[in-house]
């Protein structure tokens, strides 16, 4: 049963990995190439992202903060 459990744990933790670095890349193509939908334009994305933060007031600031955060 143990062995079933860890055999489970791993192909889960593959797939995961596997969608985290689909997601990286999808994020260093937008970054490097024209993307439609606006992907292309990392600068003013995250002006955007900051603006619409800043939009909130007080609670947006506290949560821009908590967001920069998880960024190590």
């Amino acid at each position: 049963m143990k062995n079933a459990a860890a055999y489970i744990n791993d192909a889960a933790g593959a797939l995961v990995n596997l969608i985290k670095g689909l997601i990286v890349a999808a994020v260093f193509a937008g970054i490097l190439f024209s993307l439609p939908g606006g992907w292309g334009n990392p600068i003013a994305g995250i002006v955007d992202l900051v603006n619409a933060f800043m939009g909130g007031g007080l609670a947006g600031l506290i949560a821009l903060l908590v967001f920069a955060s998880f960024i190590k």
